[in-house]
């Protein structure tokens, strides 16, 4: 809490806590504090220095602590981003979407016969694997696409699974990226409780920030009785076990973003790669920065909420890296990098698409 780190002097630093060490026993001013605040705002937490680090200081969980004392402080987040959180808290999404509406993607899916089999409600009809489909990909119809795939995906494989529909809701990310953790501890409480209900065996998402947020953070929280996968794991699964097959060709020449909350959070770098290259046809480079030392898309962190402008130069930058590949499509595996990059290339009007690793695969799927 922020009162560990302030003096009864206000506005003094304490001499023995990290800002103390950091910036020394003085007078801090509201100005410098809140200039303090909109620096560390400025940040998507994508952990690429913790990895240039000499001491491997874990630099996001550090940087996250510091944004929790700046909210106690009442000087974070960014009055750009507040609307996010009050969105979250009100509604169980950061975009502000009404609750009844959140499964309303699979509904207009299956009227313009997208999909092939409407996924079960998993609170009415038990399953063993939950498919947590997010914020993103329920909202926006941009990103739609990525539940769809997903979806048709699983019901190919023969899959047993289901999806929370209304009842789903925000894995909490934002708020605890940000620093409100006493909201996001709630929500994360709630979805706990509500998935160790269910029964399942595996939970799997599309999206890495749910992925970093439930596997990584959920449980410093609470206990969970499921593993915990992002789809590319779960797919690159089916495929060994010869339950997912890829034999249509797709001809097209591509090049994949790792997301940051996927790859460096999480360590998942193989497994979408092992994907791509098991599609035939498909023509697969990498950029220059990939892995551990991808550059990042800028919208995580709550970045592209704080600092727009800053986070379409970030994106740009990654789509520089990409077009010269020489690659026609730029994949990734994240809901926010599909939104992030994509500010990129149309900012750039680059001859890049930006596709879902979902959509790939679905692409390859054999005939049924």
């Amino acid at each position: 809490m922020f009162k560990d780190i302030i003096s009864s002097q206000h506005g003094v630093f304490k001499a023995d806590s990290f800002l103390g060490k950091l910036f020394g026993v003085k007078p801090v001013t509201e100005g410098q504090m809140q200039l303090f605040a909109n620096d560390l705002y400025a940040c998507s937490t994508c952990m690429q220095c913790h990895y240039v680090c000499p001491v491997a200081i874990n630099t996001v969980e550090l940087w996250e602590g510091i944004r929790q004392c700046v909210v106690d402080a009442g000087y974070g987040p960014l009055p750009s981003q507040k609307d996010l959180v009050t969105k979250t808290i009100s509604y169980d999404n950061p975009w502000g979407q009404p609750r009844s509406s959140r499964a309303r993607w699979v509904k207009t899916a299956k009227k313009k016969k997208r999909i092939t089999l409407e996924p079960q409600d998993i609170n009415k009809q038990k399953a063993d694997v939950l498919y947590f489909v997010g914020c993103t990909a329920a909202y926006d119809n941009n990103v739609q696409e990525v539940g769809i795939n997903t979806v048709n995906i699983l019901n190919h494989a023969n899959i047993n699974f289901g999806i929370l529909g209304n009842k789903e809701k925000c894995c909490g990310s934002v708020l605890l990226r940000m620093g409100e953790y006493e909201a996001y501890e709630r929500l994360a409480k709630e979805n706990i409780k509500q998935f160790n209900d269910l029964g399942i065996k595996t939970l799997i998402t599309s999206c890495a920030g749910c992925l970093k947020t439930i596997r990584n953070d959920y449980p410093k929280i609470g206990t969970m009785n499921f593993d915990i996968k992002h789809t590319v794991e779960y797919l690159a699964e089916l495929l060994k076990e010869g339950k997912l097959t890829l034999e249509n060709k797709v001809n097209l020449r591509v090049t994949y973003h790792d997301p940051c909350h996927l790859g460096r959070h999480s360590g998942i770098f193989d497994a979408p790669r092992e994907l791509l290259k098991a599609i035939p046809g498909l023509e697969f480079v990498e950029m220059e920065r990939m892995r551990e030392f991808s550059r990042c898309c800028g919208a995580g962190g709550g970045l592209k909420s704080g600092y727009p402008d800053m986070q379409n130069s970030i994106a740009q930058k990654r789509v520089e890296d990409a077009l010269a590949t020489g690659a026609t499509e730029l994949v990734s595996a994240c809901p926010f990098c599909y939104q992030g990059l994509q500010v990129g290339i149309q900012a750039m009007e680059a001859p890049i698409k930006m596709r879902d690793i979902t959509e790939m695969v679905y692409m390859a799927l054999a005939e049924e």
